[in-house]
């Protein structure tokens, strides 16, 4: 079904309303990319902080669609790592380095999902694989807020295949929100690796990225030693609600009127073009990535593997969009693609919910 055109003038105004940040991004040429995807380079970084955006198809559907779980989500989270790394090769030394200086942090339980580890490996990139598990030890579910760094513990690490004195290039794909999670892993990282005399050169993040959570990161390797940071962002560099959690491209912060009743409408940072390409199945406000271990059908706790609570997930995003749609509907700016947008999810999600619920 052919999607509906919206005018340059609407896309102007919501641009202008949320705050969205569409003068950053420089479109480049990135051999062999799929002709749905595009890549950009984020300006207004530091020189030791390169950030791209790696805009696809398959980005844009599980940004904009959380009834997408289990095995479809698992096929376009291979798609987009796929493009990404063709992103990766080109615009990062990558292929520089020989296989044991290249290491790879899974951060469990969720970030193995994205699928990076296997494009590289697809594309002929051998490396070293690490696993770290820092925990929320309180329920965090939507409140990283209150779920301070004091709370994050490791839970399960095995840094056994990093390597002795080597220069490293270090890879770590992962939802970063607050960047408190990336935080505690590159931190432990660091330390093992002093522990083995092993030097941190360079740092790839992936996923979906938010500005705080990127200038998180960025200042924690900086600190630690890693002398260039390249960050790779599916879709856009999102925003962050209060809650330190929801990751919208563009909309009414929830969490900030659910605790202040107050309005708060805030945007990220895309290329025009996929501003324009996410409107029409974008819900404004919504958290693009969602819970991410939750949207798979089992995950890695370092031990064994268990279920990711893809109910669970579909039944918090039913709620969030239901709340979202209440908060926006009388607002100037909410137009009739939007409630579409909302109508059409909603009845994707409850059909998702039917299939997974126990009958």
């Amino acid at each position: 079904m052919a999607e509906p055109r919206i005018d340059g003038s609407t896309i102007d105004k919501l641009i202008e309303v949320f705050g969205v940040k569409v003068d950053l991004t420089e479109e480049l040429k990135v051999s062999k990319l799929s002709e749905d995807a595009r890549v950009f380079r984020v300006n207004g970084f530091p020189r030791d902080c390169e950030v791209y955006i790696v805009d696809t198809l398959a980005g844009r559907d599980i940004a904009c669609h959380p009834h997408i779980v289990g095995e479809e989500l698992s096929r376009l989270c291979l798609e987009a790592a796929e493009e990404a790394v063709k992103a990766i090769i080109e615009l990062t030394p990558i292929e520089e380095y020989g296989g044991d200086a290249i290491v790879f942090e899974h951060v469990l339980r969720a970030a193995p999902g994205y699928r990076l580890h296997e494009a590289l490996r697809s594309f002929g990139i051998d490396f070293r694989e690490v696993w770290i598990r820092p925990k929320y030890i309180t329920p965090s579910y939507r409140d990283h807020e209150e779920a301070g760094e004091k709370s994050l513990e490791i839970v399960y690490e095995d840094f056994s295949d990093l390597p002795r004195r080597e220069c490293l290039l270090v890879i770590k794909p992962d939802t970063e929100a607050s960047g408190r999670t990336g935080q505690i892993s590159l931190r432990r990282l660091a330390e093992v690796a002093e522990e083995k005399n092993s030097a941190l050169q360079e740092l790839i993040i992936y996923g979906f990225i938010s500005e705080p959570g990127l200038k998180r990161i960025y200042q924690t390797a900086k600190n630690l030693g890693f002398e260039k940071i390249y960050f790779f962002a599916i879709g856009n560099l999102t925003a962050l609600c209060h809650n330190q959690y929801d990751m919208p491209l563009y909309g009414p912060d929830e969490s900030f009127y659910a605790e202040t009743r107050r309005m708060r409408l805030i945007g990220g940072i895309a290329d025009y073009k996929t501003f324009e390409r996410y409107l029409p199945k974008y819900i404004p406000g919504a958290d693009q990535p969602g819970d991410w271990s939750a949207r798979q059908t089992s995950v890695f706790t370092g031990y064994d593997y268990e279920p990711g609570g893809i109910e669970k997930h579909l039944k918090n995003s039913i709620e969030l969009i239901e709340r979202i749609w209440n908060l926006s509907k009388k607002e100037e700016w909410f137009m009739p693609f939007h409630e579409k947008a909302i109508k059409d999810e909603l009845e994707l999600l409850r059909e998702a919910l039917n299939k997974y619920q126990p009958t």
